[in-house]
């Protein structure tokens, strides 16, 4: 446990050299208290901040923006306890579990169209499609309710929405209202996957400290990404269409699956019940202890911040194609004769190893700070090759081969979630001290925008299948340019670093 106790006024980080003795004055309305509430401490007008922002709200330098602010001190302790990981667990599966149901319906799409009738790809790509749509809608006003209320009740209503949503899918197979439910199912999770998606930053800031604070956003991500595993394990479930299978026995392998699901989601909820508050008692760092600008002052810093619009854009369209593409892997895969089985292994050591490589680029970037930059370029050009190999493989340039379209796919896949954590530790040092659910949440919003348009274009009449290479390839290797011109910055490492 560190005491930060300072004389009066406001110090600057620069000039302190007894790291252990010296400490953080802020503002007795702003500091790391916590209400009853737990509620995210804000920032109002005048409160001292520790960032400058220039006209086009770049990060100058680490002096203080002036504002009228109380002039008593508080003494800042901070320190780590073990509970941060059973929130870290019960939060990562909450991320699986909603992974899963998100991402129900791809792998076992032949089935699908089999047994219910109706059920074409542009159906699943809906299924995959609402949740996108969902988020870009109530995604800003989930990070107006988790400032307003805290992280612990938008996590249980986002919990209770999920169990809501598989549990009405399990009142009956008759095809009209069994699809309703599904559809109805499809926005519930949605609407869920706006904390899901954007809280893991919040979590990570608040409840670890700066070196462990990427590992930690990086495991909630690897494991929303993980969640494939469970989907693309479906078809050892859902038996495949066949001349000695049923329609019958499909619809009730798919009724067992939908069992499963709200069996986790029932205890998921109750894990999220007994024990998830908003915040430890006691900050891991000063930046975590700090206030946060009010969600209106702080949407309009970001829309002002250049470097942090362009961030938003690029990693819009770095993963927004990714992430649809999972959903509807099947599609590339049988013009190169990969059928639904293959397809399950192919998505089943791409979710693995796309679940590992964000943890690893989460933790390297916590091991060796300041070379984020190089490491996002070296990613995407990786990506970038991996996407080109799968377009000859797509097209016949390259005579296809399983272990060739293996490589391409989990390569390229794995890559690109390894930017994941990274971008999003930019995003929220481009935009300190906006608070970091805006941050994440506005990111994740436009990842999900592109998502959206990714999966419309299947509602367009003889689309076909081979145009979704052509975007892997031009969204992976055209973002590279914008993140050689973005400003990067590390405002919250300058300011956790002396204490650390």
């Amino acid at each position: 446990m560190t005491r930060h106790d300072p004389p009066a006024g406001i110090m600057d980080y620069n000039s302190v050299h007894d790291h252990k003795n010296q400490s953080h004055t802020y503002p007795s309305q702003s500091c790391g208290v916590r209400d009853s509430n737990e509620k995210t401490p804000i920032l109002h007008t005048g409160d001292k901040t520790p960032l400058s922002y220039g006209s086009n709200g770049d990060v100058n330098h680490y002096d203080y923006h002036t504002l009228p602010y109380h002039t008593a001190s508080t003494t800042i302790t901070t320190t780590t306890t073990a509970t941060r990981f059973w929130i870290l667990t019960v939060f990562s599966v909450l991320s699986w579990v909603q992974g899963v149901q998100w991402n129900t319906w791809g792998p076992i799409s032949e089935s699908m169209g089999a047994a219910f009738p109706g059920w074409g790809s542009s159906t699943v790509a809906m299924m995959a499609n609402w949740g996108t749509i969902m988020f870009v809608v109530f995604v800003f006003p989930m990070c107006w309710a988790t400032q307003r209320y805290g992280l612990r009740k938008v996590v249980l209503a986002s919990t209770a929405l999920i169990f809501l949503g598989t549990a009405i899918r399990c009142v009956t197979t008759a095809g009209p209202v069994f699809t309703i439910m599904c559809h109805l199912c499809a926005i519930l999770v949605g609407v869920a996957s706006t904390v899901v998606l954007a809280a893991p930053i919040v979590i990570a800031s608040d409840w670890f400290p700066p070196h462990e604070r990427t590992t930690a956003l990086a495991v909630m991500m690897g494991t929303n990404q993980l969640s494939g595993v469970g989907s693309y394990l479906e078809p050892l479930l859902v038996r495949e269409p066949g001349p000695d299978v049923t329609v019958y026995e499909i619809q009730s392998d798919v009724m067992m699956l939908m069992y499963i699901g709200a069996g986790i989601s029932v205890v998921l909820l109750l894990a999220v019940l007994v024990y998830f508050p908003s915040k430890p008692a006691i900050p891991p760092s000063l930046t975590s202890s700090t206030g946060r600008l009010a969600f209106q002052p702080a949407f309009h810093t970001l829309i002002k911040n250049r470097c942090w619009m362009w961030l938003m854009v690029t990693s819009g369209v770095i993963v927004g194609p990714f992430v649809a593409w999972g959903n509807v892997l099947n599609y590339s895969l049988l013009p190169l004769g990969l059928h639904q089985d293959d397809a399950m292994w192919v998505g089943q050591i791409s979710v693995v190893l796309s679940s590992l490589s964000p943890v690893a680029s989460g933790r390297f970037n916590d091991l060796v700070k300041g070379h984020v930059r190089s490491t996002l370029i070296l990613l995407m050009l990786a990506t970038t090759i991996c996407c080109y190999w799968f377009l000859l493989l797509s097209y016949g340039v390259l005579a296809p081969s399983k272990w060739q379209v293996y490589v391409s796919v989990v390569g390229g896949t794995a890559f690109n979630y390894a930017t994941y954590p990274l971008l999003y530790e930019v995003g929220v040092d481009l935009a300190y001290p906006a608070p970091e659910i805006l941050v994440s949440g506005a990111l994740t919003a436009a990842e999900n925008l592109m998502s959206t348009l990714f999966l419309l274009v299947f509602f367009l009449p003889d689309a076909g299948y081979l145009w979704m290479t052509y975007v892997l390839v031009l969204s992976t290797s055209v973002t590279i340019l914008p993140l050689l011109l973005i400003k990067f910055s590390y405002v919250r490492a300058s300011i956790d670093a002396p204490y650390h």
